[in-house]
């Protein structure tokens, strides 16, 4: 495996009328967090992960670290 590659921090999964949505924050080969945002099948959350962490379109970091924020944090 590639030490540099990018690497699955989190994702979290939202049900909506039309699907499954998946939004992923990546940790990216120099350290920075990135989030993606992807539809997926529902199957297998492995596979899902992947997909949203490797074809998904980009995220706002703004947005992401909002769906991300430590729910303890207040």
């Amino acid at each position: 495996m590639n030490e540099n590659a990018p690497v699955l921090a989190d994702v979290k999964w939202f049900t909506t009328g039309k699907g499954i949505v998946g939004i992923a924050a990546v940790r990216t080969e120099t350290g920075d967090l990135t989030f993606r945002i992807c539809p997926v099948d529902g199957f297998n959350e492995v596979i899902d992960a992947n997909l949203v962490m490797s074809h998904g379109a980009v995220f706002p970091v703004d947005a992401g670290y909002a769906v991300f924020a430590r729910e303890d944090s207040e």
